[in-house]
C-alpha cells in the first residue's frame, strides 16, 4: 500500500515563485514507488483524480483554475481535499505551506486537525511578523496605517500560536528552528533543498555578454529585501574604475522595482533583465554567469529566512558572493567555494 502526501497552500505549485520551487523540491525528494505526492493550491476547483496532472512519476498537481483566499472558499477547499484523501484509502499526511493569508491556516487547525484528526505538518519557512513589506501601508492616513500594522501583528501572533497544534514543524534555518521550538517541540530542520532530479539541457539562448564579467542574480527581485541597491553601489564603483561588468537578473519583478534598480545604476546598459525563466532556462542562465550573488541585508526577515536560490547556485558549481546572514556560512567558506561579505 502506498502512502499519500498532500502539500497544500495558497499558491500556484507549478508557478515560477521561490515558494513553488521549494515545494516542488519536497515533492521530488518524497515521491517514490511507495509514496505519491499531491500538490494542491487553494481553489474552488473540484478535487478528483481527473483534475490532477501527473507532471513527474508519483507527483500530481491540481489544476488550479479558480484560486480563492476567502474564508468560506478556504474551508470548502479543505473539505474537498480531506474527502479526496479518504477516497484514495491510503495512509495520508499533509504539509501546509503557509503564506500571509489567515483563513486557510485557521481552518487547517480547526477542520483538518481538530475535527478530522489529520496529520498536518507546518512548513515554517519564514517568521511572518518580520515581513518588511507587510508593515508598509499605501494609505496616506497615519491612523489607518497604524491600525493596519496592529491588525497584522495580532494576525501573525495567532498564526504562531496555532503552530503548536500541528504534527510538527519543518524549518528552513537554524534561527527558525530555534524560534519554532518555542511553539512546537516536534521540529525538524531541512537546511537546504535542491533539485534531486536536476537535468541541465543547454540551449542557444544567451544570458551573458562575452565582453564583460557577468554577475547573475535569480529569484524574487525585491531591492529592499535583497539589498540590491547597496550592491549596485559596488557595481557603480567598479564601472567608474574601468571594469566591464554586466549585472544579469531573472525572476519575478514589478515594473516599479525594475525602475528603482535602473535609476540606481550609473550605466543602464550594464543591467539586463532576462525575464522570469522556467527551470530549464534558469539552468542555462546560471551556467553562463561568472559570479552568482545573494547580497541580502541584515534584517529580521532575512535573519530568520534562508535563500532557496543558494541550493540552485551551488548545483551549478559557480563561485558565489553572499552576505554573512542566516545559515549562509554553513555552506559557503570564504575564499574556498565563494566569498562572504
Amino acid at each position: 500500500m502506498k502512502t499519500d502526501i498532500y502539500i497544500y497552500g495558497t499558491l500556484d505549485f507549478i508557478g515560477k515563485s521561490a515558494a513553488a520551487k521549494r515545494m516542488m523540491y519536497y515533492a521530488k525528494a518524497l515521491a517514490d514507488d511507495k509514496k505519491n505526492v499531491y500538490l494542491a493550491g487553494c481553489s474552488d476547483s473540484k478535487i478528483t483524480i481527473e483534475n490532477f496532472i501527473e507532471i513527474e512519476p508519483g507527483i500530481f498537481v491540481l489544476e488550479n483554475k479558480s484560486p480563492t483566499k476567502s474564508i468560506f472558499g478556504s474551508l470548502s477547499f479543505l473539505r474537498k481535499l480531506h474527502f479526496f484523501s479518504k477516497a484514495n484509502k491510503n495512509p495520508a499526511a499533509f504539509i501546509l505551506y503557509p503564506q500571509s493569508f489567515f483563513y486557510l491556516e485557521l481552518w487547517s487547525v480547526i477542520y483538518m486537525i481538530f475535527i478530522k484528526k489529520n496529520q498536518v505538518y507546518y512548513e515554517l519557512n519564514e517568521v511572518k511578523k518580520y515581513y518588511l513589506f507587510l508593515y508598509k501601508s499605501i494609505s496616506s492616513s497615519k491612523t489607518k496605517a497604524f491600525l493596519t500594522i496592529i491588525i497584522r501583528k495580532i494576525h501573525f501572533s495567532i498564526m504562531d500560536y496555532l503552530m503548536q497544534f500541528h504534527a510538527g514543524l519543518i524549518c528552513i534555518s537554524t534561527n527558525i528552528e530555534t524560534y519554532g521550538k518555542n511553539y512546537n517541540r516536534n521540529t525538524i530542520r531541512i537546511p537546504i533543498l535542491t533539485n534531486p532530479r536536476l537535468q541541465i539541457n543547454k540551449t542557444d539562448k544567451l544570458y551573458a555578454d562575452s565582453n564583460c564579467f557577468n554577475i547573475g542574480f535569480s529569484g524574487s527581485i525585491v531591492p529592499e529585501k535583497e539589498n540590491l541597491l547597496e550592491f549596485i553601489v559596488v557595481i557603480n564603483k567598479a564601472l567608474d574604475n574601468g571594469f566591464h561588468i554586466k549585472f544579469n537578473l531573472c525572476g519575478t519583478i514589478t515594473k516599479k522595482n525594475f525602475n528603482i534598480i535602473l535609476d540606481a545604476c550609473n550605466s543602464k546598459e550594464s543591467i539586463t533583465y532576462h525575464g522570469n525563466l522556467d527551470q530549464n532556462e534558469l539552468s542555462n542562465f546560471l551556467t553562463q554567469q561568472d559570479l552568482l550573488v545573494i547580497p541580502r541585508g541584515n534584517t529580521l526577515q532575512n535573519k530568520y529566512g534562508f535563500s532557496t536560490k543558494l541550493s540552485d547556485y551551488l548545483n551549478h558549481q559557480k563561485i558565489i558572493l553572499i552576505t554573512d546572514i542566516s545559515d549562509n556560512s554553513l555552506y559557503i567558506k570564504d575564499e574556498v567555494n565563494g566569498f562572504i561579505v
